[in-house]
């Protein structure tokens, strides 16, 4: 019982979080017609779980004093569950002369399925104990709960193919990601709960016509797949909610990553070059707490576009042969490829920062930094932040400093000025 008890538990507490998530959207669009079909959906997905747990269960039963009539009201919110969730795919994905049309459909077979689960309910007898596991198999063969249980099972047959189809075909039209894989977990879920019901509803078939030889299946398989269905169901059905609080929190994490692997290269670049910076405000002293900032993005954005006016800046005093010896002790070193050019850029920033503090500006170079980006914000801003780690290597350092007032440089000088550091030996392939 305790594991049932935390199972559900977890269940509901994920599947009632994401109602009252959409329970705010409701509020502000109070006449929004799919709102409400998704709210009833998740609130009536939500309330088997909570009634299910057997804590519950007992304590339902006895303070209305009807022994399992907690199960009427599971199979019951799930048949309303069913429905709502068919009634929304429908119009999401149907033509708005036929949504009408399907949605009376939809809504009379619940309103006679339901019905007749209740009148079938209370003319059948299951006053012999509370059942809070084994009510379908103990209650299969007791006349009018039979028929209560067989007319929910189809109920819930027809409402898994209905969706698995309608979601695995309507996550093909939306362009909303977690939408998306929302509604192709649910549809996976739909097919797990073909597992639980099928077999249920082919016993009962079987059972009035003989001794159906299901009875193990129906105890130890069954629920199985139930309980992964409910799982994928729960996840499914919440997707679109926490799955997009997800992505902003991932995509947060991935700004603040990039604005303290690029803040070291645009300190020393605006210190040198303090013109450059537009809004010298919205930068942290300390950037670790950049991460509190609402503006991170415009923040980051901005380091990127002061850091490539610091280098046009930069590039009168910028020796094209420090690329190119660069280049060589890179091919030397056995530098990976893809690091190359970064090692290059950061080598070239540090000595035109050391040639501008120097008042070297003799050299002219005539190319424009390296541009891999093409336009593109975000490859610009990836390509940046591998400059600026190239550019925290102490060794760099030490390669400017030897090009200082100098118009060319050897592989073997500049190897003179990195052997200052042993333990820097293998800088250049890190």
């Amino acid at each position: 019982m305790l594991l049932f008890n935390l199972v559900y538990g977890v269940l509901a507490v994920i599947s009632w979080s994401a109602f009252f998530y959409k329970l705010r959207d409701l509020a502000r669009d109070p006449g929004n017609r799919e709102l409400r079909l998704l709210c009833l959906a998740i609130a009536t997905f939500a309330t088997p779980f909570v009634i299910a747990s057997p804590w519950m269960y007992v304590r339902i039963d006895r303070a209305l004093g009807v022994t399992n009539i907690a199960t009427l009201f599971i199979y019951t919110s799930v048949a309303i569950c069913l429905t709502s969730f068919l009634a929304l795919l429908v119009s999401w994905s149907s033509a708005k002369d036929r949504i009408r049309l399907w949605h009376r459909i939809l809504v009379t077979y619940a309103v006679i399925t339901v019905a007749s689960m209740v009148t079938l309910f209370w003319l059948g007898d299951v006053s012999d104990g509370e059942r809070v596991i084994d009510f379908d198999v103990h209650y299969a063969d007791t006349p009018f709960i039979r028929e209560f249980l067989l007319i929910y099972t189809v109920l819930f047959v027809v409402g898994m193919v209905g969706l698995a189809f309608m979601c695995w075909r309507y996550a093909k039209a939306v362009d909303r990601p977690w939408l998306r894989r929302g509604l192709r977990t649910v549809a996976v879920g739909a097919v797990f709960g073909l597992g639980y019901s099928v077999p249920k509803a082919t016993s009962l078939i079987w059972d009035m016509l003989g001794t159906s030889p299901l009875d193990f299946v129906n105890i130890h398989v069954a629920p199985m797949f139930a309980s992964v269905a409910a799982w994928l169901f729960a996840a499914g059905f919440t997707m679109p909610a926490w799955g997009v609080g997800l992505h902003n929190a991932r995509e947060r994490l991935r700004e603040y990553r990039a604005y303290r692997r690029l803040h070291p290269l645009w300190k020393a670049l605006t210190h040198a070059l303090p013109e450059v910076v537009l809004l010298p405000h919205i930068h942290p002293d300390n950037p670790r707490r950049a991460l509190r900032e609402d503006d991170l993005p415009f923040m980051v954005s901005r380091l990127v576009f002061e850091i490539r006016d610091a280098q046009l800046a930069l590039w009168p005093y910028t020796n094209p042969a420090v690329a190119q010896s660069a280049r060589e002790l890179c091919k030397t070193r056995q530098v990976p490829a893809k690091k190359v050019e970064a090692l290059v850029e950061a080598t070239q920033i540090k000595a035109a920062l050391r040639a501008m503090e120097a008042g070297d500006d003799s050299h002219h170079a005539e190319a424009v930094p390296h541009d891999p980006a093409d336009g593109d914000m975000d490859a610009e801003r990836d390509w940046l932040i591998r400059v600026a780690d190239a550019f925290r290597r102490r060794w760099l350092t030490r390669v400017a400093d030897a090009f200082q007032g100098r118009s060319d440089l050897t592989e073997d000088a500049i190897a003179r000025a990195q052997a200052g550091n042993s333990q820097d030996s293998g800088a250049l392939r890190g």
